[in-house]
């Protein structure tokens, strides 16, 4: 980042101090606020006051361009093939279903950039010990995700095919949410309805699971804060959970923590159906 003037200009003068044989030099003490205090009133400023100014102002300017190269230089190395999981990844959610990659400047492009033809909503970019880099994507339909037709899919692999960079294994995966049971024992003050307070920790628990980071963890500690949260709820003491997979209905439990392999989850019904709500006055 570039020094001010005044940070340079200091900096010459405490050189200059530094050496005995600059002594003979008037003034022997300078800052940089005094010399422009000095520069601005009627009093005669020595020359090489003048010059040291004059190189602090030079220093500024080259270290601002400086500045200017080095954002320069980081934008095209931002946007350069990387071959990168980010790069995977943002490439991944420009994929247009549809369109026809062309080879341009020794890169495959769509000739046209057509928003409305990206239907991969949300990209995760998995590296297995196998050396496959695995790419789990859906797709959103009026704020819901859900995987991609047979088709789309087929598409997106094609398409990673060909901007792939060469030797690079990989496997685009798109599967149906996975459903996931928890079961409570609720404790729950009476003076709020039931049926309002299941309304309420409906909703509470579908912002949860909209708000997860796409392939991240179901963290049970974060599910019964959420369930804290709601006006109403006392205790909520878990007591089991399970997850079925959406690709292949195989059942894991949940203990403190587990990763969607879909990517992403639904519930198995409502908190009505998977909790035991008691009363607690």
């Amino acid at each position: 980042m570039a020094r001010s003037i005044n940070e340079i200009y200091d900096a010459i003068i405490a050189e200059k101090e530094g050496r005995s044989t600059l002594d003979g030099l008037s003034p022997s003490a300078d800052t940089s606020a005094q010399f422009l205090e000095d520069l601005n009133s009627d009093s005669k400023v020595a020359i090489w006051r003048l010059w040291a100014y004059i190189t602090a102002v030079s220093i500024h300017t080259l270290e601002l361009l400086w500045d200017l190269f080095k954002t320069d230089v980081e934008r095209i190395a931002a946007a350069a093939p990387a071959g990168t999981p980010g790069w995977y990844h943002k490439k991944v959610l420009e994929y247009q279903h549809g369109d026809v990659l062309v080879y341009i400047d020794q890169q495959y492009k769509y000739e046209e950039i057509e928003p409305t033809a990206r239907i991969v909503a949300q990209c995760a970019i998995e590296e297995r010990s196998n050396g496959t880099l695995v790419i789990k994507v859906a797709k959103s339909s009026s704020g819901t995700l859900q995987a991609l037709s047979t088709d789309e899919k087929n598409g997106l692999g094609s398409y990673v095919n060909k901007i792939k960079f060469a030797g690079t294994r990989t496997s685009v995966f798109s599967s149906a949410p996975d459903t996931v049971n928890m079961n409570y024992n609720l404790y729950y003050d009476p003076i709020v309805p039931l049926a309002d307070l299941i309304i309420s920790i409906d909703e509470a628990l579908l912002n949860y699971s909209k708000n997860m980071p796409f392939n991240g963890a179901l963290n049970v500690n974060q599910f019964t804060d959420v369930l804290q949260s709601v006006r109403g709820v006392k205790d909520p003491v878990f007591q089991s959970g399970t997850l079925t997979t959406g690709i292949s209905s195989i059942t894991f439990p949940i203990n403190i923590e587990i990763y969607p392999p879909a990517g992403y989850i639904i519930y198995a019904g409502s908190c009505e159906t998977m909790f035991n709500f008691i009363q607690k006055l």
